[in-house]
C-alpha cells in the first residue's frame, strides 16, 4: 500500500479524533488533556512543533504531534494509526519522520509517556531505540511507562 507523510493543516482536525479516539476509548486510556490537545492542535505548531499525518488513497490514516520544549528536548505524543492501515509500515515511517524533524527542531533529547497496553506502540518505540526511564509525568493519569532517547 501505498502513503504519504504530510504536516497538519487545519482541514485535517477531525482526522485527529478519528485516529486517536478509537486507540484512547479502546483501551479505556482517554483524559480530558487527551481531548484537550485534540481539539487545540494549533498550540503544538504555536509553540514550534509539528504535527505529522499519513495519507493513503485520499484519507488521514496515522499521526504524530511532536511538541518541543525550550530546553532541547521534545516529546512525541499522540501516535496512532487507524486499525484498517496498520501494519503497513505507516507507525514506522511516522515515528522516522519524527525523530528527523525533532532533530531539525533543535532537540536533543526525546522523551514520552504511554501505556503498557500499547504494546504495538511500544515495540515501535523500543526499535528505535527509546529506553525505559522512571515515570515522573503527571500529565496523564493513566501514563505508566516513560521512555527516553537522546538524539
Amino acid at each position: 500500500m501505498e502513503f504519504e507523510l504530510i504536516d497538519y493543516e487545519d482541514r485535517y482536525k477531525g482526522a485527529l479524533k478519528e485516529i486517536s479516539l478509537p486507540w484512547l476509548e479502546e483501551n479505556d486510556l482517554l483524559e480530558p488533556a487527551d481531548l484537550e490537545q485534540l481539539e487545540h492542535p494549533e498550540r503544538v505548531l504555536e509553540g514550534g512543533g509539528r504535527i505529522l499525518l499519513a495519507r493513503a488513497e485520499g484519507e488521514i490514516v496515522g499521526m504524530m504531534m511532536l511538541e518541543r520544549f525550550e530546553n532541547g528536548v521534545a516529546e512525541p505524543f499522540k501516535f496512532g494509526v487507524k486499525a484498517p492501515w496498520r501494519d503497513q509500515g505507516i507507525g514506522k515511517a511516522l515515528m522516522a519522520a519524527t525523530i528527523d524533524a525533532a532533530r531539525a527542531l533543535g532537540a536533543h533529547t526525546l522523551v514520552l509517556t504511554s501505556h503498557h497496553s500499547l504494546k504495538a506502540a511500544l515495540h515501535i518505540y523500543e526499535s528505535f531505540g527509546f529506553r525505559y526511564e522512571a515515570h515522573d509525568n503527571v500529565a496523564f493519569a493513566l501514563s505508566d511507562i516513560m521512555m527516553k532517547k537522546d538524539l
